[in-house]
């Protein structure tokens, strides 16, 4: 994690989410401003949801004699103060006992979004950026908690995850409520372990192009691994599992995609969100699903800082 000055560690009791002792654990860049105009107003608060096996650090990696590879910096920079969490059951933040939902990621994620005027002296507005899983999270917390002003969900699909080739009569079993709740159940009984533990090797041909350097690649196992809960990974790979919730969201949605990445059809993933005034789609050129390492990933990074500004007041 980055050591520069004013970037801090914040802890946030959510017990009163999770029903038992338990806290979230994010990290605090101040904006610095550094090469951006005055801005008129203050910006909006991004809080960042890292995705399936990551810790926070994937919106900070630092890669020995490689540059460039922090988003929370990057946005900084211009003037967004930015939190990245481990969300609940992963990385430094609380373990609980009992087995844990997306949703109970969600409730935890916004009981802390309440204590963040406290914590970094801003009321808000606050943006979800949520990738993968973790825009799961975003989702859920937005239609139930309503956090946010918008949300930018990042590589995540409201259909199959493409990558994971699941039989046509999975998908056809994931049409009902009835029936994604039976796959989860299906897949978590599968799962010895309440917390996942496992590398990434698997999945390393759709996270990243091959014009990642290895040096990334192995600086993000490195220093950016964690456990999955596992109800958590059930859901995460169950067809449609936040369609109601993101049927829900009533504010401005941003959606990106790599070329590689989950959805079967990213043109068609904006029609899951009905109730937003403001759908913006983005496939950014030359990326697999982990946006951050691309090669492209300033192109993505710049593009949702200008539609920051043209979403949030």
């Amino acid at each position: 994690m980055s050591t520069e000055p004013g970037v801090r560690e914040l802890r946030f009791d959510v017990g009163d989410a999770v029903g038992e002792p338990a806290e979230l654990v994010a990290t605090y860049y101040p904006p610095s401003h550094a090469g951006e105009p005055p801005q008129p107003r203050e910006r909006p608060v991004l809080v960042c949801l890292p995705g399936g096996t990551y810790t926070r650090g994937y919106f900070d990696l630092e890669v020995p004699g490689h540059a460039d590879y922090s988003y929370a910096r990057d946005a900084a920079a211009r003037g967004f103060p930015v939190v990245a969490f481990d969300v609940l059951g992963t990385g430094a933040s609380s373990r609980p006992g009992r087995e844990i939902e997306l949703t109970d990621q969600a409730a935890a994620t916004a009981l802390a979004v309440e204590q963040l005027p406290d914590a970094v002296g801003h009321a808000g507005p606050f943006v979800g950026v949520g990738h993968s899983m973790g825009a799961y999270v975003a989702i859920f917390q937005q239609a139930a908690h309503r956090s946010y002003a918008a949300v930018a969900i990042l590589g995540t699909t409201n259909r199959e995850v493409e990558p994971l080739g699941l039989p046509e009569e999975v998908v056809r079993a994931a049409a009902t409520a009835e029936g994604r709740a039976a796959l989860v159940e299906q897949a978590a009984a599968a799962m010895p372990d309440p917390y996942i533990e496992g590398g990434r090797e698997p999945l390393l041909a759709w996270f990243h192009l091959a014009d990642v350097p290895r040096a990334v690649v192995e600086a993000d196992n490195a220093t950016t691994l964690t456990v999955v809960p596992r109800r958590c990974g059930a859901a995460g790979g169950t067809p449609g599992i936040a369609v109601e919730a993101a049927a829900a969201i009533d504010v401005p949605v941003f959606l990106a995609y790599g070329d590689v990445d989950v959805s079967p059809s990213p043109h068609g993933e904006p029609a899951f969100y009905p109730s937003s005034p403001d759908v913006t789609l983005y496939v950014l050129r030359g990326s697999g699903h982990c946006h951050n390492m691309a090669s492209s990933r300033r192109l993505l990074w710049e593009r949702l800082a200008r539609w920051f500004g043209t979403v949030v007041d």
